[in-house]
């Protein structure tokens, strides 16, 4: 489709070939700049922040003596995964509303702030929302594979380490990152090769008018000019879903031959 003028009635061995005409067409876009780094920049943001929180959160689940309240803390982590987009951006705006939001109201009984801060229209505090937000809805189930990997260490290295006078925290630094290291290479390469994933769901239910400059990336940018009429052809989208592909797959090969050379573990 992406090489193609797409006809759904013709099917794809009827449907004009049209060669690098759709990847011409996005790439000409008047936003394609701006949308290309805001996905970059967001990617970044969440490698940085809501990649190794994950890892921090199953170092620290780890260290709960009580196998119950062990239970309770991971399922109700896990529950925000389950909700949808929509409903936490629907949260989200009524938690810092300028009326009626719990953040404001608090700002102003405490006397910190005079008059309302409207959140969801500065365009300095949207990606730090972002960012949160990502965090609380999925940083419990994507700690699920590191507590897996963590509950496969054998019981005698933490022992040993015990004898020699290690303490929790030296534990899980010299005991429990060392062993998931492994597992964390394996991610972060997958991480990584998915930089231009910003997270279309999120930033089309939490963007609105005020911060669209900050807020537009790849995927909300082909669906705008879809809605739009201006982009008329199916085969555009499937162009910009090729690009995002080809340039993730590079970065995975790249990524995995680092891991590779200096690590001596990799994906294939």
């Amino acid at each position: 489709m992406a090489f193609q003028k797409y006809d759904p009635v013709s099917g794809f061995l009827r449907s004009e070939w049209v060669g690098l005409e759709n990847f011409l067409l996005i790439f000409r876009l008047p936003d394609f700049l701006r949308a290309f780094k805001n996905t970059l920049f967001i990617s970044c943001l969440k490698l940085l922040f809501c990649f190794p929180a994950p890892i921090i959160f199953a170092l620290l689940i780890n260290e709960i003596k009580s196998s119950k309240f062990k239970r309770t803390v991971q399922s109700i982590s896990y529950l925000p995964n389950f909700i949808s987009w929509v409903v936490v951006a629907g949260f989200v705006y009524q938690i810092f509303s300028p009326d009626t939001g719990v953040v404001n109201l608090a700002l102003r009984s405490l006397g910190i702030v005079k008059e309302p801060i409207y959140f969801m229209q500065s365009k300095v505090l949207f990606y730090p929302i972002v960012i949160i937000s990502d965090l609380w809805k999925n940083v419990g189930f994507s700690s699920i594979i590191y507590l897996a990997a963590i509950a496969s260490i054998e019981q005698e290295q933490y022992e040993a380490a015990f004898i020699d006078g290690a303490g929790r925290f030296k534990q899980a630094l010299y005991v429990t990152l060392p062993n998931i290291k492994n597992t964390v290479i394996l991610l972060f390469i997958l991480a990584v090769s998915g930089i231009l994933n910003a997270g279309f769901d999120q930033l089309w239910t939490l963007s609105n008018n005020a911060v669209r400059d900050s807020a537009e990336i790849l995927d909300t940018l082909a669906m705008r000019y879809l809605m739009r009429g201006r982009i008329t052809d199916l085969s555009t989208g499937a162009a910009m879903g090729f690009f995002k592909s080809f340039v993730g797959a590079l970065l995975f090969f790249v990524c995995n031959w680092l891991s590779k050379k200096y690590n001596n573990e990799s994906l294939v």
